[in-house]
């Protein structure tokens, strides 16, 4: 796969020619999470430090200082992807987070993971066997699949400007969003939302507490009762979706 570093002001320009629901989507995150820190000078952080005690505003004002002297910004990357089988996005140990643009649409015959120190931005549509999120999914076309799965501990989001079509949409820790509508068999979402703007169809089970989760497979469930990801995960690679509930 052939890769080009871009700079904030590069991805800038190119996320400007995707949906206007993505773009604002992308920006917001970024910004937030990334690209700009804190400033003391800015009339919204300093009213933010008014609400705080002193000792507090001060340690907080401090560490937004340093945070501006050593910006851990993420690195950013076009990715021409050539692969119709499987596509892995993770970043190395040696790595930070990692920002990856994909301009086109996306055929997968397997899976696309995107690990949890990845934010995957697609200008196009995504059709996979199984989409695993771990880390944060933009995309500006539709999302088809067998299963869509996301886990970031509340931390990341999977978002797109299109519809999603799958056999079972799933979430523990993952706010999903699509600005279209959600088309699926079967919904689990246990730690956050799962929202079609302009409808959610399911048309079997839907599960939405922890205490449902004795109605899927045992094999998916630790000792506890309780959602095991990992079992989870291998499960749906080997089993059809039908077969993960009673």
């Amino acid at each position: 796969m052939k890769t080009q570093t871009l700079t904030q002001e590069q991805l800038d320009c190119r996320l400007k020619n995707t949906p206007e629901t993505l773009y604002s989507a992308v920006r917001t995150i970024l910004d937030f999470n990334f690209l700009t820190g804190n400033d003391p000078e800015d009339e919204s952080f300093s009213e933010f430090l008014e609400m705080l005690d002193a000792e507090t505003a001060e340690k907080i004002r401090e560490a937004s200082l340093q945070m501006d002297d050593h910006p851990d910004e993420p690195e950013i990357f076009l990715l021409e992807n050539e692969s119709t089988t499987f596509l892995d996005l993770v970043a190395e140990d040696h790595e930070g987070h990692k920002v990856i643009l994909i301009e086109g649409d996306i055929n997968l015959s397997g899976n696309l993971f995107i690990e949890e120190y990845v934010t995957l931005i697609v200008a196009g549509r995504i059709t996979a066997k199984n989409i695993i999120v771990n880390g944060s999914l933009y995309s500006s076309g539709s999302l088809t699949c067998d299963v869509l799965f996301g886990a970031s501990a509340n931390d990341n989001e999977t978002f797109t400007a299109g519809n999603i079509y799958a056999s079972l949409i799933a979430e523990n820790g993952q706010y999903t969003h699509s600005e279209g509508k959600i088309y699926s068999k079967y919904l689990i979402s246990f730690h956050n939302e799962i929202e079609g703007r302009t409808g959610k169809f399911i048309e079997n089970a839907i599960i939405e507490t922890d205490s449902e989760a004795f109605r899927l497979h045992p094999e998916v469930l630790d000792k506890n009762g309780y959602f095991d990801e990992s079992a989870f995960l291998q499960f749906i690679n080997q089993h059809p979706v039908e077969a993960l509930f009673r």
